[in-house]
């Protein structure tokens, strides 16, 4: 098992270092911009994994609350030390899309500040070295329950620009689909009974994957399993929708636009063909 994201397990499927892996698709997107015939072949989130949470005291400033229209909590980011992961990363590109969004120049109008992973975010924002942070749950969660203010529900689909955005898909060659039918099938039947499981029995779901978070305080952990429910759908079939989002997310914020077919980026042959198998309506195999 290759223990990387992004670019890195994108490399590693391009080298045959790897057959397959779960990623956002705009990478592979830029790929196949580039003649890389790579292809999403299952959803795996159709809701944004990532938000934005800042400190308290910033929002109080800022005058902004949960019930605040949207575009004035992403306005709240102004004059602000926000941190993301890295140059170029989801949580950089997220930041960048919301200030673009509510009128703000990401370059001038706050400091974005690439910090690393989640304990060097989370250590960066308890010394005040940072006003807030982009990132998932539960690093998000864990920063809420001390007092931080999340921006938006992006997993509930509460901004609608992001609104179906397809965050996480299995990705593969189509030369690797082409000849291992039956290995894409596989992946695919057990993310489908993954997705009918978190839709139908959430809580026997969370603890089947609870040791792998055996660190993390019960507390904050069930606040981050509840927050990414919304995230995950009902069946693996990914829509076109979710993919122009990907384009138009990155052709926002990038200097280098995509022009491409969102047709190419994915296929849902691996998802027909499973679904025969599986019930349309539960999702869980016969």
């Amino acid at each position: 098992m290759f223990q990387k994201g992004g670019s890195a397990a994108l490399t590693a499927v391009l080298g045959r270092d790897a057959d397959a892996y779960v990623g956002l698709p705009a990478v592979a997107v830029r790929a196949r911009s580039k003649g890389q015939n790579v292809q999403a072949f299952a959803a795996v989130q159709t809701q944004f994994g990532s938000t934005v949470v800042i400190d308290g005291e910033s929002a109080r400033k800022a005058g902004v609350s949960a019930a605040s229209p949207i575009s004035a909590r992403a306005q709240a980011l102004k004059g602000l030390k926000i941190g993301v992961t890295g140059p170029g990363s989801t949580t950089d590109m997220l930041v960048r899309y919301l200030a673009k969004d509510a009128g703000l120049n990401p370059d001038k109008d706050f400091t974005i500040m690439p910090i690393g992973g989640a304990p060097n975010m989370l250590a960066a924002f308890s010394q005040g070295s940072i006003n807030g942070f982009s990132l998932s749950p539960p690093t998000v969660t864990t920063a809420a329950q001390q007092g931080g203010f999340v921006l938006m529900d992006l997993a509930k689909g509460e901004y609608k620009p992001l609104d179906g955005f397809l965050f996480t898909a299995m990705i593969a060659r189509e030369d690797w689909l082409s000849s291992n039918k039956a290995t894409a099938e596989k992946l695919v039947r057990a993310i489908w009974k993954a997705e009918h499981l978190i839709a139908s029995e959430p809580d026997k779901a969370r603890e089947s994957v609870r040791p792998y978070f055996a660190h993390t305080d019960a507390a904050i952990f069930d606040a981050a399993w509840t927050a990414s429910l919304p995230s995950y759908p009902a069946t693996p079939r990914i829509e076109r929708d979710g993919v122009e989002k990907n384009i138009s997310f990155m052709n926002a914020v990038e200097n280098d636009p995509v022009t491409l077919d969102p047709q190419q980026v994915y296929t849902n042959t691996i998802v027909d063909a499973v679904a025969p198998t599986v019930s349309t309506l539960k999702g869980e195999a016969k």
